[in-house]
């Protein structure tokens, strides 16, 4: 009789993960990537996050990529205020990014000039590419080989 008992609860267990089984529900959504060159040093964000957020004055949508490189050194951020409606296109005004090291000790970039051409955008994700020029003070560096694809 317990045998019996056995038997039928693995039955039904088996029975239960196999049809509890929804492998649309077990997809991973893609890892957002963020990264770019400046000099020959390439900083990559290891923890990628990207939202819309309306400014306030301009009553304007932006788009904002926030990372952190993957030992924490590194604070990237890349805004891109849309003059209108969002959409794909090449923007050079409304564009910031950032460059800071988390610890105090380092010196920390701001764009001066940056392009961002943004090459597809839905309320889902976004990819795009950037490039342009880093200031510190009075140090000036190139920004290279900017990517992202980010979901929000």
């Amino acid at each position: 009789m317990r045998l019996k008992l056995f038997v039928t609860a693995v039955i039904a267990a088996a029975a239960t993960a196999l049809t509890g089984c929804d492998p649309k529900k077990n997809d991973i959504s893609p890892i957002s990537t963020f990264s770019f060159k400046v000099d020959t040093l390439l900083f990559r964000s290891n923890a990628t996050q990207a939202y819309f957020t309306d400014t306030i004055s301009a009553h304007r949508k932006t788009m904002v990529i926030d990372g952190v490189t993957n030992n924490f050194g590194h604070h990237l951020e890349l805004m891109i205020t849309f003059p209108d409606s969002i959409h794909t296109g090449q923007y050079t005004t409304g564009v910031e990014l950032s460059l800071m090291k988390i610890q105090q000790d380092g010196i920390g970039y701001i764009g001066k000039t940056i392009t961002v051409k943004i090459e597809s955008i839905n309320s889902k994700q976004a990819e795009g590419t950037f490039s342009g020029t880093l200031i510190s003070g009075d140090m000036e560096k190139p920004l290279t080989d900017g990517t992202f694809k980010v979901n929000f």
